[in-house]
């Protein structure tokens, strides 16, 4: 991966680029603060499990600006059970009373003609890959900025930033203590959920977490 000097920045096309130069980004989400990188570039993804002590195995959480570009993920569920997850995800983004505001992620089967764009290394030892439509709005942004031939999902990791047993940061100040000038930062407040967010099985609708 390429070596470059960590930035801070409050601008989504900058701290896009860092995510296209292979590099890692801390930033905000719903309620606390990820690190991400491009799920393409297996490099950058080995480097966030590197730093956080987390194993492969888990898998990774991906995120995304809108639930058309999932469309394709979406297409072998039935009725019943694509309902939930787009109502999930349409109360994500009107977030009106944070107190009870939730994000949701899903685990969506991976259909076999998409076997080949969702990466082992983001799966894990799952049949599934977990995703959500961030409710961000500068997060919704820095995906559409992903959005390629070589990423048409506009897909970017969001697992949560901090090293393996140690709490999420909430704030870029906690983010930036935990991995200093290891990576890159976009500097911006959460939504300011309160709610830790939730994992659901698309298939079942049990609740994992």
């Amino acid at each position: 991966m390429n070596q470059i000097t960590s930035i801070t920045t409050s601008s989504v096309i900058q701290a896009a680029d860092c995510l296209k130069a292979g590099q890692l980004l801390a930033y905000p989400t719903e309620s606390v603060w990820g690190i991400g990188c491009d799920p393409y570039n297996e490099a950058a993804v080995q480097q966030i499990l590197a730093i956080k002590n987390r194993p492969q195995a888990k898998g990774m959480i991906v995120i995304t600006d809108n639930v058309e570009r999932l469309a394709p993920l979406l297409a072998s569920l039935n009725e019943m059970q694509r309902a939930p997850i787009l109502e999930s995800w349409q109360t994500d983004s009107e977030h009106t009373d944070l107190q009870y505001q939730q994000a949701h992620t899903w685990l969506l089967p991976i259909p076999q003609a998409l076997a080949n764009r969702i990466p082992a290394w983001i799966t894990g030892q799952h049949p599934t890959v977990a995703v959500r439509v961030i409710a961000h709005p500068i997060i919704r942004g820095l995906c559409q900025q992903l959005v390629s031939p070589h990423n048409p999902f506009g897909l970017v990791v969001s697992t949560s930033c901090n090293p393996s047993g140690q709490p999420p940061a909430t704030t870029f100040t906690e983010a930036h203590h935990y991995f200093g000038e290891q990576i890159s930062y976009l500097q911006a407040d959460t939504l300011g959920y309160t709610l830790p967010s939730q994992i659901r099985d698309a298939m079942t609708g049990s609740i994992l977490r």
